[in-house]
């Protein structure tokens, strides 16, 4: 294999290899390979209701964190090609699980949603109430902590993701390339996951 070689077209094995060695140029292979195709896959397995409230991208970029860091752990032990694959769309399932899981859990459960013409007006009302100082404060903090957490450039794109900037808009803002951007947001949703694990 030539110094030269495009690792587009090295083998999934190859670029799994190289990565624990060390190499940027077969993460930026392996996340831009499977991404597309594990994107689709989260979303076919969303259901309609928790469509809603899931991104399949975030969903994948959460799979990506978790590989990168089992494989540069060596947990992986791969021996054909497909197995790449396999192993991808097994961590994406799990994911997914764990997503409905918590989306159903409790008082956020996506089973107690009603369609809007169906839901009480008193109701409506409620859900419509301002934030309690203590509710406020909390956020703050909340939010601080996990700024806390994030370098300047984290905190730019946490801050426009929450002024509901898409992708390309975070990316011309940062001047960044939009897998820069998706990295970031898998990290920042990350740190939310675990935070909310130890809640």
């Amino acid at each position: 294999m030539g110094r030269d070689e495009s690792p587009a077209g090295w083998s999934s094995l190859v670029l799994l290899e190289r990565y624990r060695a060390g190499n940027d140029q077969a993460a930026d292979a392996l996340f831009t390979r499977y991404f597309e195709r594990l994107t689709l896959l989260a979303r076919s397995r969303l259901s309609p209701r928790l469509a809603c409230r899931t991104d399949p991208e975030d969903i994948v970029l959460s799979v990506y964190r978790s590989f990168f860091v089992g494989a540069r752990a060596g947990r992986f032990t791969l021996s054909r090609g497909g197995d790449l694959w396999r192993l991808l769309a097994s961590i994406t399932q799990h994911k997914l699980l764990r997503e409905a899981r918590h989306q159903r859990a409790d008082r956020r459960s996506v089973d107690r949603e009603l369609p809007l013409d169906q839901a009480e007006e008193s109701a409506f009302h409620r859900w419509q109430a301002e934030p309690t100082p203590e509710d406020a404060a909390a956020l703050a903090d909340e939010l601080e902590r996990v700024l806390s957490r994030l370098d300047a450039f984290g905190r730019r794109v946490l801050e426009l993701r929450l002024q509901g900037a898409q992708l390309a808009e975070i990316a011309q803002d940062t001047r960044r390339s939009e897998r820069t951007v998706r990295r970031t947001l898998g990290q920042i949703r990350d740190i939310l996951d675990e935070r909310r694990d130890h809640a």
